[in-house]
């Protein structure tokens, strides 16, 4: 009697282990679920903070091609001048930026050659002076020695660069 009364405890203790293994694994289950479910959140949330950036491209022609035939010819020049040029000097005496209109028939052609080694020219393919792919050019002119200091902008408008502004220390 004594060892069917111990083989009944026995079975009576194991089956409460076995039930509270089972509400455990429950539990750890249900843990793991709301876990997966924060995570699922988490996920969706910086999914929807990720900004896709793509990298813009412009069917202007090539700009190279362009300035040079912008150099040469003195009508294609002014042809690809939005008129009235915006066009911004400093006044020597006054030492104060002013800004001039230049109409169609005001323009005067320039042939953008460079004279001498004192000279730099660079062209940026935007207005801050960085690389990187835009609409916009600036071709930047600078005298080391004679400290003349200009700035032309372009702009692709329908697949065609034209000069939209102009900017000279007048220094």
């Amino acid at each position: 009697m004594k060892n069917l009364i111990l083989i009944f405890l026995f079975t009576f203790l194991t089956g409460c282990k076995g039930i509270n293994n089972e509400r455990k694994h429950h539990k750890t289950i249900d843990s793991l679920k709301t876990q997966l479910n924060l995570l699922k959140q988490d996920n969706q949330e910086l999914k929807n903070r990720i900004e896709i950036t793509t990298i813009k491209t412009y069917k202007n022609e090539d700009f190279n091609n362009f300035f040079y035939s912008f150099m040469v010819d003195s009508i294609f020049q002014k042809n690809r001048v939005k008129f009235p040029l915006e066009y911004r000097t400093t006044n020597i005496d006054s030492m104060k930026e002013i800004l001039i209109k230049i109409n169609k028939d005001e323009w005067k052609y320039n042939s953008f050659y460079i004279n001498s080694a004192s000279e730099r020219t660079q062209i940026y393919d935007n207005y801050d002076l960085k690389f990187q792919p835009t609409n916009e050019r600036m071709l930047h002119w600078y005298g080391v020695e004679s400290g003349g200091n200009s700035k032309y902008y372009f702009k692709g408008f329908n697949g065609k660069w034209f000069l939209i502004k102009k900017w000279d220390s007048g220094i």
